[in-house]
């Protein structure tokens, strides 16, 4: 979650300044792009200064951009193609402490379209494994993670990104931070299975079987405690 939160922050801080905000809400209402001309029409500003909040917009990675004469205009003497904005459809998230709701979603839906027998937890508990393969397969190609890391730091880089905010503990790795917080009081034993089973497989994935991934429930951190076996 480290990666998607930074992200988060650098795309939600534009939006903090009122116009930008109001070029952005302007241009998202908007049914297919818009011009600059469009946008400074409908919020009554310059051309100008409507340029200028488009251009940071899609900086910051909101919207998308591309070029086009108006409909009826072409050949020669129809003048440059006009820029226009339009925006993204990604979701932007930004929670203090980290909050992978979408993650526990994914799963969950996961393991019911895939459950046989009607056995719906075993399914969930597999679609979640699955997904943690998945999220140390993307840690391990990330250009973020050195050639050289050692197992650790890998494991370290991996729960970092899934905001589990991870601390060093008398030879245990604690999770001070439970990403699906709010839905485990509605069926703890599911979710707190599921958080192992996601854990174990995507550690298994990073190292092999080179930690102990466990539930150790404390209170205040999350359930699931990881400890490196001794060297052999």
């Amino acid at each position: 979650m480290g990666t998607e939160a930074g992200q988060g922050w650098q795309a939600v801080t534009p939006l903090t300044e009122p116009t930008r905000r109001r070029v952005y809400e302007t241009v998202r209402a908007g049914v297919g792009p818009s011009t600059r001309d469009e946008v400074a029409t409908a919020l009554a500003i310059g051309r100008k200064l409507a340029a200028f909040h488009l251009d940071a917009l899609a900086a910051a990675g909101l919207l998308d951009v591309d070029y086009a004469r108006p409909p009826g205009r072409s050949g020669p003497g129809a003048g440059r193609p006009a820029k226009r904005y339009q925006a993204k459809h990604d979701d932007v998230t930004v929670s203090v402490p980290a909050r992978r709701y979408d993650l526990a979603a994914r799963i969950l839906a996961a393991g019911i379209e895939q459950s046989v027998a009607g056995d719906a937890r075993a399914s969930v508990l597999a679609a979640s494994a699955a997904s943690g393969r998945a999220v140390a397969a993307s840690v391990s190609a990330s250009a973020s993670t050195a050639p050289d890391a050692t197992p650790t730091e890998r494991v370290w880089q991996l729960l970092c990104e899934l905001g589990y905010e991870p601390a060093a503990d008398h030879g245990a790795i604690r999770l001070q931070n439970c990403p699906f917080h709010a839905v485990v009081d509605v069926a703890p034993d599911l979710v707190c299975g599921m958080n192992l089973a996601l854990l174990r497989g995507a550690i298994g994935e990073l190292a092999a079987s080179g930690f102990d991934v466990e539930l150790e429930p404390t209170p205040g951190q999350c359930c699931v405690a990881i400890r490196e076996q001794p060297a052999r």
